[in-house]
């Protein structure tokens, strides 16, 4: 008799939420695999509305957010205040994202998604005022945006993707948001060399929210006409807590490897320039489009290998990529870091998002995909004030060091939830 926790990713049935890794092996049981399910369309119509939608919804992230610190300071702002509007954005983005979660659950995915869609258009549009105050505001309407925009795109994924094709949908869900942010910071600077160059990023960013609304729009009524859409449960199935404690492993493992994120991505430069290196845009450029190009393959392998063995193989790659970066002298092994962070992370986050939809209940999917889209804004914020304190403590080689240990703490929370992780199911049968 196969034990309860050899199983793989389909729902049949519906459980209260775990907590925990101690709850991990009840949340297994509502994902037993079903041999006899077909292997379903990936590319149906709500999935690729979805993907359009939000790839425009993170344009106007990335349009705005490199050019604010550069805003600031030609206003006659401080480094520090450019912070502290950046912090507007996040700081909402965090907070309400459990609450965004629950009305997902009680009202509509898409509809969050089109809410947030329109308080990014709005924050953008707040930014072209001109006061210096409304930098802090707009960023705050904008982070409320942010954290309807992920809920609602990260719930619609969970409905959208065929359940033994999770890691594969997760892979090109990504795929389309990782594009925006590697594409458009650079246009948005290159806008700021032409007249007009802040409103013109300011516009153009509102533009793209507001042309990914009739994508969303579309995206509901297909949804409509789908059995998913008939399957959402009423607010007497969403439980009254406001994060959901089954998917807290797979929030835990992303977290720790977008905690190592921010030393690569921001503090590589002064890295590079500390030991003579130079022409270090090359790592963005390999690592950027390794990232966007393996992200579907990767998922795909994560089905068809397990989601335990598919996120170790993302923190190993991670870990060795921030190896060579650590023993590197020359550009030549950091351009090879940059391979393998790159395959780690988009490993990583692709099966970590797709183990998330395994062990969410499906009566509080919103909620679930909420709690873990916080690891990403956690991520990137905790660990850039995690790597900056590193770096003015043990320098900047000795920051690399302290991610490392972040990846291998991420390993060890793996081993310990191994045995009760979803895995793939034996296809010659239990006997």
């Amino acid at each position: 008799m196969r034990r309860a926790h050899d199983v793989l990713r389909y729902p049949t049935r519906t459980l209260p939420p775990a907590s925990g890794i101690a709850g991990l092996g009840t949340m297994a049981q509502r994902t037993k695999t079903q041999s006899a399910e077909p292997y379903a369309s990936l590319f149906t119509r709500p999935f690729v509305l979805l993907c359009i939608a939000m790839f425009l919804g993170y344009a106007n992230q990335w349009l705005v957010t490199p050019v604010i610190p550069l805003y600031v300071d030609a206003h006659g702002g401080s480094a520090f205040l450019a912070g502290l509007a950046l912090l507007a954005l996040s700081v909402p983005s965090v907070a309400v994202r459990p609450f965004v979660g629950k009305l997902a659950d009680r009202w509509s995915a898409t509809g969050v998604l089109a809410s947030g869609l329109v308080l990014l258009v709005l924050g953008s549009g707040l930014l072209l005022i001109p006061l210096f105050a409304m930098v802090f505001a707009g960023n705050f309407v904008r982070g409320l945006g942010w954290a309807g925009l992920n809920t609602g795109g990260y719930t619609a994924l969970a409905g959208a993707a065929p359940p033994q094709r999770r890691g594969e949908a997760a892979g090109y869900y990504t795929s389309a948001t990782s594009a925006a942010s590697i594409l458009f910071p650079a246009l948005g600077l290159l806008l700021l060399e032409m007249p007009g160059s802040y409103q013109s990023v300011f516009v153009l960013s509102a533009a793209a929210a507001l042309v990914g609304l009739p994508f969303t729009f579309a995206l509901g009524r297909a949804q409509a006409e789908t059995p998913i859409a008939r399957t959402t449960p009423t607010a007497k199935q969403v439980p009254a807590t406001l994060l959901d404690r089954g998917v807290l492993i797979s929030t835990a493992l992303n977290l720790c490897s977008t905690l190592a994120m921010p030393s690569v991505m921001a503090f590589l430069p002064l890295y590079a320039r500390s030991i003579g290196v130079a022409n270090i845009g090359l790592f963005y450029v390999i690592a950027g489009i390794t990232n966007i190009v393996v992200r579907p393959l990767l998922g795909k392998w994560s089905d068809d290998m397990g989601r335990g063995p598919a996120i170790a193989v993302g923190l190993a790659a991670q870990f060795i990529g921030l190896l060579f970066i650590v023993l590197a002298d020359g550009l030549s092994l950091i351009l090879g870091g940059a391979v393998f962070v790159a395959l780690g992370s988009a490993m990583t986050s692709s099966t970590t998002t797709a183990l998330a939809m395994d062990l969410a209940n499906p009566s509080s999917r919103g909620q679930a995909m909420a709690t873990y889209s916080i690891s990403f804004q956690l991520g990137a914020g905790l660990g850039a004030i995690i790597s900056g304190a590193l770096a003015d403590l043990v320098g900047l080689r000795g920051m690399y060091v302290g991610s490392l240990a972040i990846t291998c703490i991420g390993l060890l929370l793996l081993a310990s939830a191994w045995k009760l992780l979803p895995r793939p199911e034996d296809p010659r049968g239990t006997g």
